[in-house]
This record gives structure tokens, C-alpha cells and sequence, in this order.
């Protein structure tokens, strides 16, 4: 019987030692490892700044091995530090990016999942829906509706709506500071913009400026804010801190829409009525070059990764790619009907255009530069935009 007991003793030992141990003690080796040699040569803010595959770790290991790192001669251990990294360094999740189209005449917007393309939801909204500007945190879509001189705001994960007025008549296009902090809104019908405060959705201000306020563009620094002013012939520049108009610049005949560059000293212009495309120097406040587009350009998209520029020309049935830092004309893509608004997916890699004629939009593959799907829409689609 003793010797049964000593047996069962030895056996239960034995299994014992076969048994991997806990994730957790793999992890603190692996940990310790990471930190003993993967910061002989760099700091280790370097590698935890990244988030790659196993793959990509593994040659990067491979790199390292290969530079004379210590822990070339133990396999195990190299095998401890990337087991390490693949649960601490893995690949972050990206966010799903939506696709957000104002429907003018249906009075709603519809939200599409860019990857699958499936429409997730349709948002009534108010009468005549014209301008979109989303959150910085992407939580939050702001909607302008010219006909009941509101704005609708749309919870994009649940899609419930509140509704804001104190917008003024015909509320056209919004822009957000980059704090999230003030919502501008353009008023055509007072020759003004409109300053709510989002912390309590209530107008703390009213800015007079030239005739006819149409897009309104903010700078990355959220330091000024730029107004198309569409029967003025120019720019007003607005000081956002004094909330005060601070500078005119003179524009060819219709400017209606704008992007920004990233650093803030490059602004475009598309001129509707005089079929340009304009560069202004931010900085002296004066135009730097112009070029011929096609007729009625109504919207431009930048790319700031690849510095490229769309527009899109509502009466020339096509969207235009220049490069942003010469204006040169790199493509025309035919685009039928009526292209209105643009917005570029994260990636750069589809151009998601709005059709007023077709009740369409269309999804432009910007490296192959023709139309790749057409999805249909509301009525009389007008603006598109896309978050994550």
C-alpha cells in the first residue's frame, strides 16, 4: 500500500513538470527579456510604439538576431520575447469607418459602412439638410437644415437625434474646432456666422462678414476659420479667439468650398462661378496660383498622404485629381450626372462621391481612377462625409 501511495506521489509529480506554465509566467519572462536586450541598442519607448503582426515582429527579431543581438543563441527565449509582443504589441483594432450622405429633398441621412457598403441606418433630419461636420472623437454628427434654421445632431452610434436651433435663417455649412469645443455655422440669408458653444448647444455669437457666407474651413491649429464668401468674390478670415473677422482675400467669382493643407499654410478654393481652382498662401493672405476645372466645381478633397486634390465639376459629369502642390491636372474621371459632394476613406484609396442628378453616389478607386460601384442614396444627395 506504501508503495501504491509513493508511485501515485511520483506520477502526480511527473505530470506536473509536463504542463506549460500559466500565460502570465510565460509573459513576465518574456517580459523580462524584451526589456534585457531589446534595450541594449534603442530606447524601448521605440518598440512599444508600434503594433505590428507576428509576422512582422518575427523579422524584426530576425533584424535584431542578425545585428549580433544576445539573444540569437536561445531559440526559447526568442520565442519568449515575440509570444510577449504579439499579446502587448499586437495590431490595434481599426475602427469601422462610416460614410455619412445628406439627402436635400428626402430630408434624412444615410449611414453606409465602407467596407461592406450596406446601408446602417437612414436619419430623418430637418427640412433642406445642407452642411455636415463630425466630432473630433467621430461620437457626434452635426447636420445644418436650411429649412427649419436648426441643426440636427446624430449620436452615430445609436443614430438618435436632438435637435439645436438659435442657427439664424438658412443655416448652410458647419465647421468644428479641433477641441470639439465650438460649432461655426455659415448664415447666407444675415451675411454672418454663427458661434454655438457644444458644451451647452446654445449661439454665444453672431460674426458679420461679406456677402453671401457659404463653406467654412477651419484651420488645424483651430486659430482662424475661413469663409467662402460666394457674392463677395473672396475669403473672410476670422480670428476664432476674438470672433472677429481679421482678413479679406480676394478670390475669382463664386468661391464655394476649401480644404486646408495639414500645416494650415495652404488653402484651396474651388470658384463656382468662374470654374477655377485657387491656392492661397495662408500666411500673407493672397493668392498664389489659379487654374481652369471644370464647369461648376462644387466640392474639393485633399489627400494629404499622397498630395492629391479632387474636385468635383457638377456640370462637367467628372471629378478632377491635381497635385496639390503644383495644381497640375493628374486625371479626369467621367462621372455621370451631377458630382457634387467628396470625401476620401482613411486610406485615400476610394473617392466616395455625391450625385444630385442620379440619387446616387459613386465610389471612385482613386489608384485605378475610374468608378468602381455605384450605391444608391436619398433624394437629391448633396454632401458626403466619412468618419472613424
Amino acid at each position: 500500500m506504501r508503495r501504491r501511495l509513493v508511485f501515485a506521489s511520483l506520477l502526480v509529480l511527473v505530470t506536473l513538470s509536463l504542463v506549460p506554465p500559466p500565460q502570465s509566467v510565460i509573459g513576465e519572462e518574456g517580459e523580462q527579456l524584451f526589456q534585457e536586450n531589446c534595450g541594449l541598442c534603442h530606447g524601448l519607448d521605440r518598440p512599444r510604439g508600434r503594433h505590428l503582426s507576428p509576422e512582422e515582429w518575427r523579422r524584426i527579431m530576425d533584424r535584431m538576431v542578425g545585428f549580433g543581438c544576445p539573444i540569437a543563441a536561445s531559440q526559447k527565449k526568442q520565442a519568449a520575447v515575440l509570444a510577449y509582443l504579439a499579446q502587448t504589441q499586437g495590431p490595434m483594432a481599426t475602427p469601422a469607418s462610416k460614410v455619412y450622405i445628406v439627402n436635400e429633398e428626402s430630408d434624412d441621412v444615410w449611414v453606409i459602412d465602407v467596407a461592406s457598403r450596406n446601408v446602417l441606418a437612414k436619419v430623418k433630419v430637418g427640412r433642406l439638410p445642407h452642411g455636415i461636420a463630425a466630432s473630433p472623437d467621430g461620437k457626434v454628427v452635426y447636420v445644418t437644415n436650411q429649412g427649419s434654421d436648426s441643426l440636427t445632431v446624430i449620436n452615430t452610434e445609436t443614430y438618435a437625434t436632438s435637435t439645436m436651433s438659435g442657427t439664424s435663417r438658412n443655416p448652410h455649412a458647419a465647421a468644428i474646432s479641433p477641441d470639439g469645443r465650438f460649432l461655426y455655422v455659415s448664415n447666407p440669408s444675415k451675411n454672418a456666422v454663427t458661434v454655438h458653444d457644444m458644451t451647452t448647444h446654445q449661439a454665444v455669437a453672431s460674426i458679420p462678414v461679406g456677402r453671401f457666407p457659404h463653406g467654412v474651413t477651419m484651420s488645424p491649429d483651430g486659430k482662424r476659420l475661413y469663409v467662402a464668401l460666394m457674392e463677395g468674390a473672396a475669403i473672410a478670415v476670422i480670428d476664432t479667439a476674438a470672433k472677429l473677422q481679421v482678413a479679406t482675400i480676394q478670390t475669382a467669382a463664386g468661391p464655394h468650398v476649401m480644404a486646408v493643407s495639414p500645416d494650415g499654410k495652404i488653402l484651396y478654393v474651388v470658384n463656382s462661378d468662374a470654374n477655377q481652382l485657387s491656392m492661397i498662401d495662408t500666411e500673407r493672405n493672397s493668392q498664389i496660383k489659379s487654374v481652369l476645372v471644370g464647369k461648376t466645381p462644387y466640392d474639393v478633397a485633399l489627400n494629404a498622404a499622397s498630395g492629391v486634390l479632387w474636385v468635383a465639376n457638377g456640370d462637367s459629369e467628372s471629378v478632377q485629381a491635381f497635385d496639390s502642390r503644383t495644381l497640375d491636372l493628374l486625371a479626369t474621371v467621367p462621372v455621370k450626372g451631377s458630382p457634387h459632394g467628396l470625401a476620401l476613406t482613411p486610406d485615400g484609396k476610394e473617392l466616395w462621391v455625391a450625385n444630385l442628378a442620379t440619387n446616387t453616389v459613386e465610389i471612385v478607386d482613386t489608384a485605378r481612377q475610374k468608378v468602381v460601384a455605384t450605391l444608391p442614396a436619398g433624394i437629391h444627395p448633396h454632401l458626403t462625409l466619412i468618419t472613424p
